[in-house]
């Protein structure tokens, strides 16, 4: 056997090579491959190298400027990059144009707080100085947020964002509202709104959160007015009908009670009251018959059924306020169930929905006696004086001495509360604009197009859908000083008919230049041609709204205000992507606001995703000590950490996160990245314009990592058209895990490394290993922007043009003997599991060094699929035998490629230990 000789091999073997680093140190980098991109102007180098290419437009739902980015940011910013960059890689002109809604409460109590530690009320402040101070307040948050978003790696237009407090958004914003007035779709009325008593100003439906809240439950008498024995001729003596609600300080404003026309009612005649002493034996009560035994267990009473009769026999009959010297006939309305309560409904037309229908088809009046702050009105009985959260328990006591309490309770039931100050709401009929959603088919027009639209996920389709057929009409006016007015001037007689397109136009010329604040500064005469009168009356006595619109009508109106608008964008948009909860919110008002006033939707698709909550499902919050800021994640791990948890979940559902999911996400990014670093050592040198091998002459191993490479890209490819980007993740890793470093990257080391520079099967491999690098940079580009824009600068031939400017790449797919591989790697994976169990009893103490074999072993096969069992398999030696077995090697060690084996068989006194292959490399 012959001697090793002590002959240095290293600088003969072709190590990896390249500067691109193990480690991304993303938290340092990232910054400054922001601030290159800002040099470049790479967003504007975008636009012009897809000026020719066919659109596609995402539409940004602006977020409100208020308060620094949370987690819930991250997420929709970061999939709306994802979405922006790889339709721009799938070669489209995807432009981004990024918006911030502006307007609302929340700025106005902001600012009411900077203002009062001025120690300055805001009584003493002029409209004038305090929407300035908003506006002011306003660009600030702008500033804040865009910089976060920037550092979450966003391409956009930041330079030129959308923002609805620019002058000609709100001139804008005037002419959508003025093309409601115009069609009829906008009118005014008193009816029932959410309320705030805390904020003082009417909600939308979107506004309104729904939170556990804890509500008295009254059961209480309405006596009978007048005789109904004509119904039946034993409702007769003492009568009453029972209601159950769970809101008595409504009871004021009481003026009715509605029953169901099919549901069965029953006259039960007290047997025994029990304990309740506003019951007496003898005395009848009316109630549903199906809801009669848990009623009658609450109030501790025992009775006969001595009637029964529907709901519709009871139409208009008189009964009597429980307390008021005032009637409350019988109203006979679809809405009541038998859910809960009694079957009869106390009804306040002034503080609810169903009420005011209901009142409004009987000819009651929607009255309220509640101020906007949630007092009772002077002259209201019993409650005068008083706020709407008092009046419960004062309620109770009252109707108790007044002998028509049966029972009361607790109960804790789903609320309507504010989504800005959390308190509870009330129902309260109010002057208010409301949109009509039956005035020009304005619901049926929009359920079509709804129809119409992609919904990711699909039950979209279905939660829209199902909001949109149950939603009252829009009411869109706030009594607040921040955001656009409703600029409708309305004559003495109560026509608005002055108000004319012409009208409205002039208006929206005037914001253009001087902002909404004209409309509250100038003469009312500045908006109306000389010699106005009203069309109606003659008259020319005129008031102007001093309503602003709800901050949803402003957003909604973006595809008018922003899409119709700028040269690089078009409408109806390929995309409107948000969190689930604006299925109530943005994609609705956008929906009913271009349906309105357009006809069609402004939006092709709509995807939609869950929200961040912690790892055991929790919502993140404060109290809970739980929340995740993004900043702190991008400080620590890096932007592209992120933007990994990100796509890497799947977003239909709510996404969860944790310190431990972060670290995971943070091992498989390693995983990627060295996969591309070893990628990239390996080409150093490499020349693809001159180094290049077509599929059909390389080897067939090389084949097969080239097969495996088109399914990935085809598969990849088609995640990002179709939205699912966790697939995108799980397809790299995978592929970087399993079929590269579990396989074909270790297989090709010994040829890589050791094999003549120029040799056949090393050129096969390295223009494989090209293809392998060109093609997963790309694909990683638009979910890890910073680490695929990095690792490029270090691809051959790259030059200084950036990743972020190219297009996907698709690959010609080299079929292969599928049936062959699976043959093979069934074959490996029993070899692999042996070759562990001899690993672990030391056996052998490297795969290199073992002699395996394997039953009925075909060498030819092996051949086929382009290495010898050795190299396949790792092996120093296979052969075929009657089992699988390892073994040590016969041999020696080769000391350049370290393989066990004979050496060459040669008189060379340096290199006497090399095996044939290494000594051909040295000697020749």
């Amino acid at each position: 056997m012959a001697e090793p000789t002590p002959f240095d091999y290293r600088p003969t073997v072709f190590l990896p090579k390249t500067d691109f680093p193990m480690r991304g140190g993303l938290p340092q980098s990232e910054p400054k491959r922001l601030a290159a991109w800002d040099e470049q102007k790479l967003y504007q180098q975008l636009r012009e190298a897809r000026k020719d290419a066919p659109k596609f437009i995402l539409h940004d739902g602006p977020p409100y400027a208020n308060g620094s980015i949370h987690i819930g940011h991250a997420v929709n910013k970061v999939l709306k990059d994802i979405v922006i960059r790889s339709r721009s890689m799938m070669g489209f002109d995807a432009p981004y144009v990024p918006g911030w809604d502006c307007h609302g409460l929340p700025i106005e109590l902001k600012v009411e707080e900077a203002f009062k530690k001025k120690k300055r009320s805001k009584e003493d402040i002029s409209d004038s100085e305090f929407r300035a101070e908003c506006r002011t307040y306003a660009k600030g948050q702008i500033d804040i947020q865009r910089e976060e978003f920037k550092r979450l790696g966003i391409t956009g237009d930041w330079d030129n964002p959308y923002i609805t407090m620019d002058y000609a958004f709100e001139a804008n914003t005037v002419r959508e509202i003025g093309r409601f007035l115009a069609n009829g779709g906008l009118y005014k009325g008193a009816k029932p709104v959410h309320w705030c008593v805390s904020c003082a100003t009417a909600l939308a439906e979107a506004e309104v959160e729904y939170e556990d809240h804890t509500s008295h439950s009254i059961y209480v008498k309405f006596p009978a007015g007048e005789s109904l024995a004509d119904i039946d001729a034993a409702l007769t003596g003492d009568v009453s009908i029972v209601i159950w609600t769970t809101t008595p300080w409504t009871i004021p404003a009481n003026l009715a009670v509605s029953v169901g026309p099919a549901i069965e009612y029953s006259a039960v005649k007290i047997n025994s009251a029990g304990d309740n002493g506003n019951l007496k034996a003898g005395e009848i009560i009316i109630l549903a018959e199906e809801l009669r035994d848990s009623v009658m267990a609450a109030i501790g009473a025992e009775g006969e059924t001595i009637a029964r009769f529907n709901g519709a026999q009871l139409d208009r009959r008189i009964f009597r306020h429980p307390y008021l010297d005032q009637n409350a006939p019988i109203l006979v309305g679809d809405h009541v169930t038998l859910d809960a309560g009694t079957g009869s409904v106390h009804t306040a037309p002034g503080h609810g929905q169903e009420d005011y229908e209901i009142g409004l088809k009987y000819g009651l009046p929607a009255f309220n006696p509640v101020d906007n702050t949630g007092i009772f009105h002077p002259g209201t009985p019993v409650v005068e004086g008083r706020h709407v959260y008092q009046a419960n328990a004062i309620m109770v006591e009252h109707l108790q001495n007044c002998g028509a309490l049966l029972e009361t309770s607790e109960i804790r039931h789903s609320y309507p509360h504010c989504w800005r100050c959390h308190k509870p709401l009330i129902f309260r009929a109010t002057p208010q604009w409301f949109i009509s959603m039956e005035t020009n088919q304005l619901r049926d027009k929009a359920l079509a197009e709804i129809k119409k639209t992609r919904w990711t996920p699909e039950w979209g389709e279905n939660r829209i859908r199902g909001m949109v057929e149950q939603r009252p009409d829009w009411c869109v006016s706030r009594q607040r000083n921040w955001g656009v007015p409703i600029t409708v001037i309305r004559c003495a007689c109560g026509s608005c008919k002055v108000t004319t397109p012409e009208v409205i136009e002039g208006i929206a010329k005037q914001v253009e230049e001087g902002g909404a604040d004209v409309w509250f500064a100038r003469d009312i005469s500045a908006f109306l041609p000389a010699g106005a009168s009203c069309p109606d009356c003659g008259g020319t006595d005129f008031t102007r709204e001093t309503d602003i619109l709800d901050v949803w009508f402003d957003s909604g109106s973006t595809h008018a205000c922003v899409l119709e608008q700028r040269d690089e964008l078009a409408t109806p948009a390929d995309l409107y992507l948000e969190g689930s909860d604006q299925h109530r919110g943005w994609f609705q008002s956008s929906l009913l606001e271009s349906v309105g006033t357009r006809g069609v939707a402004p939006f092709k698709g709509v995807l939609t995703h869950g929200f961040v909550v912690d790892k055991n499902g929790n919502k993140m919050s404060k109290s809970r000590g739980n929340v995740v800021a993004p900043q702190k994640v991008i400080q620590q791990m890096g932007a592209d950490i992120l933007r990994l948890w990100v796509a890497s979940s799947d977003y239909s559902a709510d996404i969860r996160i944790s310190d431990e999911i972060l670290t995971q996400l943070s091992e498989a990014y390693r995983r990627i990245r060295n996969t591309i670093r070893f990628l990239l050592g390996n080409l150093d040198g490499f020349d693809p314009a001159h180094d290049a091998v077509p599929y059909n002459q390389r080897v067939a191993l090389d084949q097969w990592a080239g097969h495996r490479l088109s399914l990935l890209e085809k598969t990849v490819h088609n995640a990002y058209e179709s939205y699912q980007f966790h697939r995108i993740h799980q397809e790299i890793h995978n592929f970087c895990a399993v079929d590269l470093g579990g396989f074909y990257l270790d297989v090709i080391k010994d040829r890589l490394y050791c094999d003549d520079a120029d040799s056949v099967r090393r050129r096969s491999a390295r223009a494989t290993l090209y293809d392998l690098a060109d093609t997963l940079i790309r694909l990683i580009a638009p979910v890890l922007p910073f680490t695929a824009e990095e690792a490029w600068q270090y691809m051959p031939a790259s030059a200084s043009e950036s990743i972020h400017l190219q297009t996907f790449h698709p690959l010609e797919d080299c079929p292969v003997d599928e049936a062959a591989w699976e043959r093979f790697f069934s074959m490996r994976e029993q070899v692999n599991t042996a070759m562990d169990q001899a690993k672990k009893e030391k056996v052998v103490g490297s795969s290199i060094a073992a002699r395996v074999t394997v039953p009925d072993l075909d060498i030819a096969f092996a051949s086929a699929l382009g290495e010898s069992y050795e190299q396949l398999l790792s092996a120093a030696r296979v052969e075929s035998g009657s089992a699988i077995t390892i073994s040590p090697a016969d041999g020696v060690k080769c000391p350049r490629c370290w393989n066990v084996g004979a050496p060459a068989d040669h008189s060379h006194a340096d290199h006497n230990a090399l095996c044939p292959r290494c000594f051909d490399v040295i000697a020749g």
